[in-house]
């Protein structure tokens, strides 16, 4: 700013010489001074607005990679938490029986155990779980996903005249080392779920930490 109050100077003095000497017969050389002198405000202003806009330039640069650097840090930090189970042990589950998943397709941090068939949590946080089931016709299956002992969702199924499938999903909070299942509501002696090539399954994911 402080060459700029020194040009401005320089503009006037010129300015200044110009009219005392118009009645003279010189160049005008001090015409030319003048338009050069206007020429190297014009050119200081607009240095000084690029300067600016550098500025902030650099600023929102620093912003966005700050908060850039934060999105990939908390990514980094969410470890990989999921299963897929399938195939239930028992089509004709007790009531309050602990539905057994026989397979997993995926089981990323070994938190699901196809031998008791509960999830256990390795890291607290916010899980998605959800189960699908398919029945026989004419026959109710209802049952529950369950976290240590509270149900998180319930649900039913049933159709009178065709074999039918259904799922049901929730989010819940879950601890490390706390235990979620699915466990039949209503049991029966008859067979419930139509079972073939894995169409019935519990899942679940860490969504967030």
């Amino acid at each position: 700013m402080w060459r700029l109050k020194v040009l401005l100077i320089f503009g006037l003095v010129s300015s200044a010489i110009l009219t005392v000497t118009s009645g003279d017969d010189q160049p005008d050389r001090f015409a030319y001074h003048a338009k050069l002198l206007s020429r190297m405000i014009n050119m200081e202003m607009k240095m000084e607005r690029m300067e600016e806009e550098l500025k902030q330039t650099e600023t929102n640069i620093s912003t966005f990679t700050k908060n850039q650097a934060e999105n990939i840090s908390e990514r980094v930090e969410l470890p990989l938490v999921a299963f897929d189970a399938y195939q239930p042990v028992d089509t004709s589950p007790d009531t309050n029986e602990i539905m057994v998943w026989r397979y997993t397709r995926l089981n990323e941090g070994k938190g699901y155990d196809t031998v008791l068939g509960t999830f256990k949590a390795p890291v607290s946080g916010l899980y998605y779980f959800a189960v699908h089931a398919c029945n026989y016709s004419g026959r109710y299956f209802q049952y529950a996903i369950v976290l240590e002992n509270t149900y998180i969702a319930t649900t039913y199924k049933f159709d009178n005249n065709n074999y039918d499938c259904g799922s049901m999903s929730t989010f819940a909070r879950v601890e490390t080392g706390q235990k979620v299942w699915v466990k039949c509501t209503s049991g029966s002696t008859n067979v419930l779920l139509w079972e073939s090539h894995g169409r019935s399954s519990f899942i679940g994911a860490l969504i967030h930490k």
